[in-house]
């Protein structure tokens, strides 16, 4: 289902630091059948200075969750804590049985060496050691993400889009930031079905999802993969 085509023919932007926008990564028909079914249970309010969202629990393959077991070796004694808390109670798992099946496969074909092969050559990062880590999120109106540069830890994010529709004037577009500004903007991309988006995390990397405004008439709907290359820093 995935067209991989659509990540190797895709071209890195190094202004103002690496990322790109993957246009037409899902056929249009099965961006709107995965919209239809995005989950709509167990989303937690992560909330903080800035910023608010809701998130689900984290999806990995039983091959990322035993990579990140051995990254737990190395961490601090809290952040090893806090990871395996997630695996024991299953706020990390592989279990894909509460997805609808369309969900399922989008998800198997991601934990393919054959995904990630493809975001690596297409960014220049190796992520054949990263574990992966796949979650939902939705953005519900005044739902916002402050400007920041993610945890030292990860390598590497995509986010995929699935809304039909959806106006510039709503907010809830992803940011690229120039600085820590969240008035410096670079470019705004829309969280539409055809669009997804890989930002490579550096120490400039800087981006935000722009608050969404009370009158969008539908929520922010996207897919978070994120490849971390170490748990010894960050969170």
């Amino acid at each position: 289902m995935l067209n991989l085509d659509a990540i190797y023919h895709t071209t890195m932007q190094s202004v103002p630091y690496s990322y790109a926008v993957i246009e037409n990564l899902l056929p249009k028909a099965a961006s709107l059948e995965l919209a239809a079914s995005f989950p709509q249970e167990q989303f937690c309010l992560s909330i903080g200075e800035g910023y608010g969202y809701l998130w689900s629990e984290m999806l990995a393959s039983n091959e990322d969750i035993a990579l990140i077991y051995k990254f737990c070796d190395r961490a601090s004694p809290e952040l090893s804590a806090r990871w395996r808390d997630r695996i024991t109670q299953g706020r990390l798992s592989s279990n894909l049985g509460n997805l609808s099946s369309i969900w399922r496969q989008v998800i198997e074909e991601m934990w393919t060496p054959a995904y990630r092969q493809a975001l690596t050559q297409m960014s220049g990062v190796e992520l054949k050691d990263c574990a992966m880590v796949i979650g939902f999120r939705r953005y519900n109106l005044g739902h916002c993400h402050r400007p920041h540069t993610d945890e030292p830890s990860k390598a590497l994010t995509h986010l995929l889009f699935f809304n039909e529709q959806w106006s510039m004037d709503w907010g809830g577009c992803l940011r690229i930031l120039l600085d820590e500004k969240p008035e410096s903007v670079f470019q705004d991309i829309a969280p539409l079905g055809q669009f997804s988006a890989v930002i490579v995390r550096s120490d400039n990397s800087w981006h935000m999802v722009t608050p969404v405004a009370s009158t969008a008439l539908q929520c922010r709907l996207a897919l978070r993969i994120t490849f971390f290359h170490n748990l010894d820093v960050g969170a």
